[in-house]
């Protein structure tokens, strides 16, 4: 079978990746309109939680899952056996740590019961994201498709109905939630087992468990502080501001971060394709060439966003959610510049070198905490954009620096655009309808 080229695998998972945006699009919608700018915030406010936790407890087990499936040096049923093993510990350290956070929550009590169905959801989350690993390390972007994009889709089913049909609020929120990774973890499960065929057992593989434990506790440590970087704004403006300034942020980052789909997509490919391949020197390239023209149509849909927001927000949102607009528009720029770190980020993973990130961001962190802390009280959210900002670009920069000096290719290789950059468009016109691939 033909090898499938890059534009091709990218645009798969950017197919998947703008089904779950306008998904999560119109689970915005629906959560606005209905819960209103505090039940909004409230929601923000609890699942903020899971996310974080789960990215630093899955031990960046799946990327590790990537690297040591496309290496194909050990054999794939002691992976798999390992990685079900990594499952049911990283579970159990979720859900004590969120359990923790919620119990000891001050500024805000939470419903029970919700609390309960979060928690119980985090293993049918984590099952998921490892599976995701599992598909992208044999290269099958079509699986890895569909478990990125299923229980999103799933989740805007449920929340019609828990929500707007049934009038739950937010406990019908996260009922959808919990209800559509069930189903997708039912479907995982039979295709690893059934379809796959893996012999699993629960032997205790020590080398593999301690490879991709290493490799992978580097990885959680450099998702938590980006993560952290991303969230830290909402955990500050909970803290320092209101409930509803935490509403308006929260969605105003909703619909900036629609820009990073596409390295999001890229990002997938490139750690997949860099686990599998052995010509070091081609993936460089092709990965600037990708850097290159992302910067570009990221810089482009920015634009789109900045002007179109003053009308789409009051339209689709109500105007109860007018002050997200200038919070959109100001963070932008931050949203821009880490589209172009994700994606050489992805490479240096793929590579067995996720460290770097750490380095970058750690200083970044402190930065963020720090201009929240004294612009948050002042400004509320058009004050975390700012910080956001700031933070993204000192970490970006120094990231880009050090990346050129791990793969020797000088910083003007890395930005001086090529005519060969856009040979992307001439393939993706060949791919449209009524055109031949020649």
């Amino acid at each position: 079978m033909a090898k499938r080229t890059y534009l091709r695998d990218i645009l798969s998972i950017l197919g998947s990746n703008l089904m779950v945006t306008f998904c999560n699009l119109a689970i915005g919608v629906i959560l606005t309109r209905l819960l209103g700018a505090a039940g909004f915030g409230l929601y923000s406010a609890i699942i903020v939680v899971p996310v974080m936790v789960i990215g630093f407890t899955q031990l960046g087990i799946r990327r590790s899952a990537i690297y040591h499936i496309g290496n194909k040096i050990l054999p794939e049923d002691h992976i798999i056996s390992a990685l079900f093993l990594l499952l049911l510990w990283t579970s159990a350290l979720s859900i004590i740590i969120c359990g923790f956070v919620y119990f000891f929550s001050e500024s805000q009590p939470f419903d029970p019961l919700i609390i309960v169905l979060v928690l119980l959801t985090i293993p049918l989350l984590l099952t998921n994201v490892f599976a995701g690993g599992v598909f992208l390390g044999k290269e099958d972007i079509k699986r890895a498709s569909i478990i990125n994009a299923g229980p999103t889709i799933m989740t805007l089913l449920l929340t019609i109905l828990f929500v707007w049909g049934l009038k739950m609020s937010v406990l019908g929120a996260f009922i959808s939630i919990a209800l559509a990774n069930f189903i997708m973890f039912f479907i995982t499960y039979r295709i690893i087992i059934v379809q796959f065929r893996y012999n699993i057992t629960w032997k205790y593989h020590e080398g593999i468990m301690k490879s991709m434990v290493k490799l992978g506790l580097v990885n959680a440590i450099a998702i938590f502080i980006m993560q952290l970087n991303y969230r830290l704004d909402i955990l500050m403006l909970k803290k320092l501001s209101t409930l509803e300034e935490v509403g308006f942020y929260s969605l105003a980052m909703q619909i900036a971060e629609q820009l990073w789909h596409i390295p999001y997509a890229i990002e997938s490919i490139v750690l997949s394709r860099s686990a599998n391949t052995t010509d070091d020197k081609f993936v460089h390239r092709t990965v600037a060439s990708i850097f290159r023209v992302s910067l570009l149509v990221g810089l482009l849909s920015g634009l789109v966003i900045f002007f179109i927001a003053p009308f789409l927000v009051p339209l689709v949102f109500g105007q109860a959610f007018v002050k997200s607009v200038a919070m959109i528009q100001v963070v932008l720029p931050g949203i821009l510049i880490l589209v172009g770190f994700r994606i050489l980020n992805s490479r240096l993973t793929g590579m067995g070198k996720p460290q770097i990130a750490i380095y970058t961001f750690m200083p970044a962190l402190v930065i963020n905490f720090i201009l929240n802390l004294f612009l948050i009280p002042r400004f509320g959210g058009i004050g975390a954009a700012w910080s956001t900002n700031v933070s993204y670009a000192a970490g970006s920069i120094i990231f880009v620096i050090l990346y050129s000096r791990m793969v020797k290719m000088p910083l003007r290789e890395i930005f001086r655009y090529r005519s060969s950059d856009f040979y992307f468009f001439r393939d993706f016109k060949n791919r449209l309808p009524g055109k031949r691939n020649i």
